[in-house]
């Protein structure tokens, strides 16, 4: 029953949707002695075949046009005509062109006007921002999140995850050319977007319209680059190195190498064997080896003797090893103490992209993206044997075809189809019996003497997706759109841990155990989508709105337990006893409305509403499909199929005031109520066993406002100056959030009221600076000061923490980073040398803290305690004390050469 009811809502629905891609150009055409409407002037957009012919009122309308700078000519029999340069088309937004057109006896004369560009815009609704090709260029940003964190609302946690207006990091959905690619089993996206890529980055960090789904806090959206009419290649190379002085908190900071290397290659041009073809080639090769060192003094073979050693010494232990530990002879730490990179990243990306118009009012475009990462995550405990670090590889691509038809000058229709996928793995060696592979590893003092990480897990996401939407110009005043998607997932996990058996003091026997049982869990699901939207967009001369509905529906296709107190199977001894049934399916409605309109000729307001639903990510729902239950206190965590969207109800104000034709001010005031997060709940079998199962229970809010006053370039300079204030509060910031409170010695009640979340970041001030003459040189600087995030203190030696959560702050960061570049012609090629450096002033951010006492440098102790420590055979205190990961990266300068051809 419920299927039929999708079908049949599909088979009513007129039109299927795509996200926006494309912007509009519109405007009037007056005579100019008159000021009478021209009717049947012909407005073509230059170096396209797009055009329209102006109807009885001298309006024009030229829709589905990519982000980018254009010329447009107007003409007519017995009139001048008229070339408008320097229009500029970005994203869901309309550009207006008016034209006064002077009449004469003179066939061929033209007019050449260049346009200058608004400084307000008039038509948004919401915030958002846009970042094209040409700024990218010219400020020190090497990947994409560096554009990112430089937009109002949005907040970097300490782990790097990106949140926008306060809410949790999985709340943003990425888009590319119209085709969603979050990976919805973890979060972000399933391609890293590189840079080299733009053509214009959105980022709606407010409300949003029905057309955009699956997100409660924001959407990033990019528009590709495409083909260009001539043949184009644009090679570029840098290096980088840490030139820091901060070796006594970064090992081997000081050695001054090439910690970086960067190859990325354009090519693009015409493809003659098909009409109107042209072809964008970009792939990008990187690879460094980051700031955070270990030191190989023990390697994973030392794991046994060390153990052996251990063993007998703790049989005869004297008073003063009881105290301090036990020494390890260097003769069995036979690492040959080489500093070994930790956090290291290899990382190749590729995109190309086709298209030709088989017909001229038709255009068909295919598009590949790959990418293809290796990294490491630094683990202190491993500082000192680094070799058992485990390795994560990720691949990504996304294939999308889309054909455009254009039915009139005022309608037309897209049909898309995309196949993206996304695997990432995590493992030490890729057999799991590998001999190398090491029983448990000795550890004191926080690290590890040898041994080897023996999880391995994978994930990969699979997700096909057609599309078709329907945009027209119905009249003067309204844009419609009209659509929907149909997504269907395929989802695959495993994981498994090598075990070995026996005392660790002697040669480890490995084994792997046994499929579906609590150490080796693999689950398949195929999940569904579907989601509809119509929106209008009513432009009433001054006045713009805004209004829409969206439809979402979602079926898990999961299964959950009916009883879920029930015993475990006696035959296993591990899984729930319960009989399954499927999983409810799940829609929502949610209307989006956004106003704007002016308060003079210098100032407009915009007011937007709207719900904002969203699936919960796949390894929420998913996770533990066998509903197995591992024995102990609580160490079960298992999904639930039948989870409910998330939702967001926001609302936000914002003001744009021009104070020049070159200077804007910008105010916004915002508000988000957030419901049904991810928490959990523990459940007690009637066996006497426990586990704990996500629900539906957090919930939060976040608050806060805007001020941005915006430079546009002109006079060799331009720049940004942004603040804001937010408070981003709720119950609980991490679903598992009860799960860890539980298992804490001894375990803490989880909140029921509202406090700051992790990720509260109250004050936040961006600036960028450009300064420069075009094609010549140019000097790009961004400064980010932002208060510190919240942590929970706790009591020197009590295990009890303080009554209230994240109840003081980290440190506050600054970070300063530049570029700047020098243009030069030499045997007819354009080059560019460049150097850019992050960090300038090397100053030391903390990220992290010891929570005894805020800072990053030492935890609190007792003067016995350290008294103890300073006696400690194997490490000094100094060693003990320092976590250079709890700071992010020192200071980074890179150099380079780009060359056209």
């Amino acid at each position: 029953m419920k299927r039929s009811f999708l079908l049949s809502f599909i088979l009513l629905l007129p039109a299927i949707s795509f996200a926006g891609t494309t912007g509009k150009i519109q405007g009037r055409i007056i005579e100019k002695d008159t000021n009478e409407p021209v009717i049947g002037a012909n407005v073509i957009l230059l170096g396209t075949t797009r055009g329209a012919a102006t109807d009885a009122d001298g309006m024009f309308f030229i829709l589905n046009v990519k982000p980018g700078v254009y010329e447009i000519q107007a003409s007519a029999i017995g009139y001048t005509k008229v070339k408008m340069t320097n229009i500029r088309v970005q994203t869901d937004r309309t550009t207006k062109v008016d034209f006064e057109l002077e009449a004469t006896i003179i066939e061929g004369s033209e007019v050449v006007v260049v346009a200058a560009r608004p400084i307000l815009e008039k038509d948004r609704t919401n915030t958002a921002a846009y970042v094209n090709a040409e700024q990218i260029e010219k400020l020190p940003v090497q990947e994409v999140q560096d554009v990112l964190r430089l937009q109002t609302g949005v907040v970097l946690d300490a782990a790097g995850r990106l949140h926008l207006r306060g809410g949790r990091s999985g709340e943003v959905a990425y888009l590319i050319d119209g085709i969603p690619v979050t990976d919805q089993f973890a979060g972000g996206s399933t391609i890293e977007i590189e840079n080299g890529w733009i053509q214009e980055l959105q980022v709606i960090s407010g409300t949003f319209n029905a057309e955009y789904g699956q997100a409660q806090s924001g959407v990033i959206n990019v528009v590709t680059k495409e083909g260009s009419p001539k043949y184009q290649t644009r090679a570029s190379v840098y290096t980088a190195s840490y030139l820091s002085g901060r070796d006594n908190v970064f090992l081997n900071i000081d050695d001054y190498r090439l910690a970086e290397k960067n190859a990325e290659l354009n090519f693009s041009g015409p493809l003659k064997f098909l009409p109107e073809g042209a072809f964008y080639l970009n792939g990008r090769f990187n690879t460094t080896d980051g700031w955070l060192f270990g030191q190989r003094l023990t390697r994973i073979e030392d794991t046994v003797p060390i153990q052996s050693y251990v063993h007998v010494a703790q049989q005869q232990q004297s008073d003063e090893q009881r105290l301090v530990g036990i020494r390890i002879p260097d003769s069995l730490q036979t690492g040959d103490g080489a500093f070994v990179p930790m956090n290291p990243r290899d990382k190749i990306a590729l995109h190309g992209n086709l298209t030709f118009r088989p017909h001229r009012n038709v255009k068909v475009g295919y598009s590949l993206f790959y990418d293809d990462q290796e990294w490491k995550n630094y683990s202190d405990a491993r500082r000192y044997s680094p070799d058992g670090q485990t390795t994560v590889q990720k691949r990504g691509y996304n294939n999308l075809l889309t054909l455009t038809h254009t039915v009139s000058s005022r309608t037309y229709y897209r049909i898309g189809f995309s196949l993206h996928a996304k695997t990432q793995e995590s493992f030490l060696f890729e057999d799991g019996l590998d001999p190398r592979y090491q029983g448990v590893a000795y550890s004191t003092d926080g690290f590890i003497f040898g041994g080897t990480s023996n999880g391995r897990s994978k994930y990969s996401q699979t997700t096909s997706l057609a599309k078709f939407d329907l945009t027209s110009q119905v009249d003067r005043h309204n844009l419609i759109g009209i659509g929907a998607e149909m997504k269907y997932h395929k989802i695959e996990n495993s994981s498994f841990t090598t075990v070995s058996d026996g005392p660790v003091y002697q040669a480890p026997k490995l084994r792997i155990p046994a499929p579906n049982t609590a150490g080796n869990n693999y689950y398949e699901q195929k999940p569904l989508e579907f989601s509809g939207y119509i929106q209008d967009k009513v432009e009433l001369d001054e006045i713009i709105l805004n209004a829409g509905i969206r439809f979402d529906y979602w079926d898990s296709r999961g299964y959950v337990p009916i009883d879920l107190q029930a015993t475990t199977d006696p035959t296993n001894g591990i899984r729930l006893s319960s009989a399954l049934k499927s999983a409810s399916v799940h829609s929502q409605l949610s209307p989006r409305f956004g106003l704007a309109y002016p308060i003079s000729d210098q100032g407009v307001i915009h007011v937007s509403y709207g719900h904002f639903f969203q699936i919960p990510q796949f390894s929420y729902m998913f996770t533990n499909s066998e509903f197995e239950i591992e024995l102990g206190d609580l160490e079960t965590i298992m999904g639930n199929a039948d989870l409910k969207p998330e939702k967001t109800v926001a609302y936000e104000i914002g003001l744009q005031q021009a104070l020049t034709d070159d200077w804007k001010l910008e105010a916004t005031v915002y508000y988000k109520d957030i419901k049904n997060l991810l928490g959990q709940e523990i459940i007690n079998t009637r066996d006497k066993k426990v586990y704990a199962r996500y629900i539906n229970r957090d919930y939060g809010n976040t608050r806060g406002f805007i001020v941005s006053l915006i430079k546009k370039f002109s006079n060799g300079f331009s720049g940004t100056l942004d603040y804001t204030y937010q408070s981003a509060r709720g119950n609980a910031s991490d679903p598992n959030s009860v799960f860890t409170d539980f298992q804490s010695r001894p375990p803490r009640e989880s909140e029921k009221q509202v406090l700051p979340l992790d990720w509260d970041q109250t004050h936040t001030l961006n600036a960028t600076v450009i300064v420069g003459k075009p094609g010549d040189w140019n000097l790009g600087v961004i400064g980010r000061l932002q208060t510190g995030q919240p942590y929970t203190p706790s009591n020197p030696g009590s295990a009890l923490t303080t009554q209230f959560k994240n109840s003081e702050r980290k440190p506050t960061q600054l970070i300063v980073d530049l570029d700047l570049s020098k243009n030069l012609k030499l045997s007819g090629r354009d080059f560019r040398l460049f150097v850019r450096v992050y960090n300038l002033l090397d100053r030391l951010n903390a990220r992290s803290v010891f929570t005894s006492t805020g800072n990053a440098r030492q935890p609190y102790r007792t003067l016995a305690e350290t008294e103890i420590l300073n006696r400690n055979p194997n490490f000094t205190l100094q060693e003990i004390d320092l976590r250079p990961d709890f700071y992010l990266e020192p200071r980074r300068m890179l150099a380079g050469l780009r060359v056209d051809f």
